[in-house]
């Protein structure tokens, strides 16, 4: 058996390492204006990094807003019957 298969006492910490902290911003928007659920989803992995707690707590707040928003807005348009209610 080699040694290669055994594992090692010292393993390293491993970090994710994110290449551009603008397009990360832009893709987390774009999934919490699409979903908020996966929006905010999204913010709690972001406020785990430690250099993207900023960004994390604004989708987590984007995705929140938005989320009531769109709850509010559903139930005036079916109200008003703009939607069909089932």
């Amino acid at each position: 058996m080699d040694n290669q298969d055994l594992p090692t006492t010292n393993e390293e910490k491993k970090e994710i390492v994110l290449s551009s902290k603008k397009k990360w911003f832009w893709l987390a928007v774009a999934i919490a204006l699409i979903s908020p659920v996966s929006g905010v989803i999204l913010a709690i992995a972001l406020l785990a990094e430690s250099g993207m707690r900023r960004t994390g707590l604004i989708i987590f707040i984007l995705s929140f807003i938005w989320g009531v928003a769109s709850l509010y807005l559903t139930s005036w348009l079916m109200n008003n019957g703009y939607l069909p209610v089932f």
